[in-house]
């Protein structure tokens, strides 16, 4: 799976939302590009490679894992194509 830039159309996005990029200064980590939106969320882009799309066509699932340092779990949505989070 290959991060992407998550810029997309303006008028899905709160206004006042900023361009992030965590673990900028972690090379232990990959950098991860973002939008922060002014009510707290954060918007990734993830683009899945051919062999992937082809394991979800014949009904493999999707996994997350969340690195929580044993914190608190934050709510996550995960969701195929772009989201109007402008209107949320």
């Amino acid at each position: 799976m290959d991060i992407v830039d998550p810029r997309i159309d303006p008028s899905l996005v709160p206004a006042g939302s900023k361009p992030t990029i965590f673990a900028k200064d972690q090379p232990w980590y990959r950098q991860l590009p973002s939008i922060r939106t002014p009510d707290g969320q954060v918007i990734t882009r993830w683009r899945l490679s051919d062999v992937e799309r082809r394991a979800i066509l014949k009904g493999e699932d999707l996994y997350l894992t969340i690195s929580t340092f044993n914190a608190p779990l934050q709510p996550v949505l995960l969701t195929v194509g772009p989201v109007n989070w402008a209107g949320i």
